[in-house]
């Protein structure tokens, strides 16, 4: 972990929200749900351990990866001491979680847990990264809900314009195994895509005149 972050984490935990590049970040008890969601719990939706980063590819997810390479969804809410993470299936895996879109989107939302801890200069906290094309446009650190105690919820929303289509949430304690769900995102339509529905539009709209 750089320096560079550990400052932050400690100068940014004493607050909910992170503004910066036209990101908004904030950490809560609860978020909107947007127009997409990812629940893990899909019909036929990937369940099990080392899954290919590009599993989410119906979803609209292009790569989804864990810190350490290895993938894993499964329900562990039925585990002794686990009840804590919700209903049905997380996605889980050491050091954090890498989601990249198809597209770009303008919000975005999940469940977080993770037991790194609150920020020091030792270590421990986590940091939620907002990319777009590789570009780094916010981050926010914070100190993750774990074992049922803390805020669960990430947000991210944009202003002027923003867009992003990558959301990197990485814990800091010492092995730390993240975990997510319940993901949702509003995305841009592709220029293509909104040009079809503007000649459909104009299509209808003749129709109905004549």
């Amino acid at each position: 972990m750089s320096v560079q972050f550990t400052i932050g984490a400690i100068g940014v935990a004493l607050v909910s929200t992170t503004a910066l590049g036209g990101i908004t970040i904030t950490q809560g008890s609860s978020a909107p749900t947007y127009s997409s969601t990812l629940t893990f719990d899909e019909p036929g939706a990937p369940v099990g351990v080392g899954l290919a980063p590009n599993s989410w590819t119906p979803w609209g997810v292009a790569d989804l990866q864990a810190g350490d390479s290895n993938q894993v969804v499964t329900d562990v809410t039925g585990t002794p001491g686990y009840g804590w993470l919700g209903t049905g299936n997380s996605f889980y895996g050491n050091f954090g979680v890498v989601l990249t879109r198809d597209s770009d989107a303008t919000e975005f939302s999940t469940q977080f847990w993770d037991p790194s801890g609150p920020p020091s200069f030792f270590g421990g906290g986590a940091v939620a990264f907002v990319f777009d094309d590789g570009v780094e446009l916010g981050f926010f650190s914070f100190e993750p809900a774990w074992g049922g105690v803390g805020d669960e919820w990430i947000n991210v929303t944009t202003d002027g314009g923003t867009v992003f289509d990558e959301i990197r949430i990485l814990g800091y304690g010492f092995g730390p195994t993240s975990y997510i769900d319940n993901a949702s995102w509003n995305a841009v339509p592709v220029p293509g895509a909104a040009a079809l529905l503007g000649v459909a539009g104009l299509i209808g709209t003749r129709r109905r005149r004549a």
